[in-house]
């Protein structure tokens, strides 16, 4: 007669003590609600209520695989109206914040919401020599210019320094060419 282990898996509160405790720490890097302090405050402090969710004004907002909060610029983009920052009862964004002057997408010190860079990939089709300035004629900012390089079509130049990383161009490029590239972290 033989006997059989079924094991059961149960939902665990916290993921991050499961990984913790299997040696996997979680170093993905992964865009979440803007201008937090950082990945470990925010997913130790986060409370996973959804409220950022459902006060997503364009809908960008989703879970990931953990249950935390993430951004999707594939959903379209950020208007940086702050009300997942609103609704956040917990201290996971930086204290710009506290005064109402600082609430309409603009952080002193020039901090950017993310810790990101935008790149345009060799997948562009401008780039490929056919023509295409969809990311260009969805940047409100016009930090996407196109110039003539080496073809008769002109490619995308980025002023990345004046970028608001709303993720306009991300969700409007046929090709899926545009991402955001995490900055390298000072040590």
């Amino acid at each position: 007669m033989s006997t059989t282990t079924f094991k059961t898996t149960e939902r665990v509160d916290n993921p991050a003590r499961r990984r913790l405790f299997r040696g996997q720490i979680h170093t993905k890097q992964i865009l979440r609600l803007p201008w937090i302090i950082n990945e470990s405050v925010f997913t130790s402090g986060c409370t996973q209520c959804q409220d950022c969710i459902s006060s997503c004004e364009t809908k960008i907002i989703i879970k990931d695989n953990d249950g935390f909060p993430t951004v999707d610029f594939n959903l379209g983009e950020c208007t940086f109206c702050n009300k997942c920052i609103d609704v956040c009862e917990q201290p996971l964004f930086f204290s710009d914040f506290s005064d109402d002057e600082n609430r309409e997408g603009k952080v002193a010190d020039n901090k950017k919401p993310w810790p990101v860079n935008i790149d345009i990939s060799d997948k562009c089709l401008a780039k490929n020599n056919i023509y295409c300035q969809s990311c260009r004629d969805e940047c409100e900012t016009n930090v996407i210019k196109f110039q003539y390089v080496n073809s008769s079509i002109p490619e995308p130049n980025l002023n990345d320094a004046d970028c608001t990383q709303c993720g306009a161009c991300i969700s409007k490029c046929p090709q899926d060419a545009i991402t955001f590239i995490f900055e390298p972290k000072a040590n």
